[in-house]
């Protein structure tokens, strides 16, 4: 793959970027430059300069297919809809005797809805931030398992890095296990208060 293949220096560094999930200031760290200039010639501002394009090169192999042998990316997740219809609710064995008094339910209702917009919408974020994180596990395993530049210099700047990405992942995300629970949790939480609200539909 060369960098002629690509339309510009923007497509360049965006395609690179957004396939190895790196934030800009990361993408900066690499080349040598600012999160501001990586900014400035995404946005077409500044052309990349010609001694940084190796530096992209040689991370080219770590993209999904087909611009590289990396990981497939896992299909997005279907976000949580916060308009989502419904499910039915289940009838009641036996029916109540008397009718139900309608405040009540209302009020219930009213309670759960607002619930359910909080926790739907923290549900949806949650699962963005858990295919981001999953995006960047596999790319940086992908990266890792890199040959290293044949120059020194190059090798070590490489490496030191590859160290950082390991590094900023960490701390974004401490306890892989414990956030996939906290998700598993919130996503039945949210399905509770969407079966709760159904069951309390006159």
């Amino acid at each position: 793959m060369r960098a002629a293949s690509f339309s510009s220096s923007v497509e360049f560094s965006a395609v690179v970027r957004a396939g190895l999930g790196l934030s800009g200031r990361q993408l900066g760290r690499y080349l040598g430059v600012s999160v501001g200039f990586v900014a400035q010639v995404e946005a077409g501002h500044k052309p990349l300069p010609l001694a940084l394009v190796p530096r992209l090169l040689h991370l080219l192999p770590a993209l999904p297919p087909p611009l590289g042998q990396g990981p497939v990316p896992p299909p997005a997740p279907v976000p949580y809809n916060v308009l989502l219809p419904l499910p039915a609710p289940e009838p009641l064995v036996p029916p109540p005797p008397t009718p139900p008094d309608a405040g009540v339910l209302a009020a219930r209702g009213r309670s759960v809805r607002l619930r359910l917009l909080r926790q739907g919408t923290a549900l949806a974020a949650a699962q963005a931030r858990a295919a981001a994180l999953h995006q960047r596990r596999l790319a940086l395993a992908h990266l890792l398992a890199l040959p290293p530049p044949p120059e020194a210099a190059e090798a070590a700047h490489l490496a030191r890095w590859l160290r950082g990405l390991t590094t900023d992942l960490t701390r974004d995300d401490p306890a892989p296990a414990a956030r996939a629970a906290a998700l598993r949790l919130l996503a039945a939480r949210v399905a509770g208060l969407r079966a709760e609200l159904a069951a309390l539909a006159p």
